[in-house]
């Protein structure tokens, strides 16, 4: 069974992402942003269908919107595209002011399908990074309490001692 709705999705090298939020919250223009800064390949703009594969959920472009990217200002661009993809994360787009400092556990929930879910604003210069590193943490190692990602004490000190 396939759903589409109102987002866009982008492969990036560490996992597809489907960003979500009203109109002109700037989904087309991550999207951008993601493929110029991030190596990211367009799935699907304006219109994504959902599908769930092997309790994967995948999107896709619908086939007249197939490798299409609006970008305000200037119009559509017609551009190489992934026809399907895994999704690892979602992210909704909201205004600045309810970007949250760190983030909360929250989940964007299709068809028995959850994944990690960011509020993020489209146009903060750091957004593309940000999503990076979700890429990196969420999808392995889930939601952190505390707000804090990566190398522990712990583990930075086991890797000195190994090269000892």
């Amino acid at each position: 069974m396939s759903d589409t709705i109102h987002a866009s999705a982008i492969l990036l090298p560490l996992g597809g992402v489907l960003l979500l939020g009203a109109s002109a919250s700037g989904k087309s223009s991550l999207v951008a942003q993601l493929m110029t800064q991030c190596g990211g390949q367009l799935i699907a703009d304006d219109r994504v269908c959902l599908t769930v594969q092997a309790g994967v959920l995948h999107a896709a472009a619908p086939p007249e919107l197939a490798g299409q990217l609006e970008l305000r200002g200037l119009g559509v661009l017609c551009m190489p595209y992934v026809e399907t993809a895994a999704l690892s994360l979602v992210v909704n787009l909201v205004p600045r002011e309810n970007v949250p400092r760190v983030a909360a556990e929250a989940f964007f929930k299709h068809q028995g399908c959850a994944l990690p879910q960011l509020d993020l604003h489209a146009h903060d210069l750091a957004t593309p990074q940000v999503v990076l590193q979700a890429l990196t943490h969420l999808p392995q190692h889930g939601f952190s309490a505390g707000g804090v990602y990566g190398a522990t004490e712990t583990d930075i000190n086991d890797g000195n001692d190994a090269a000892s």
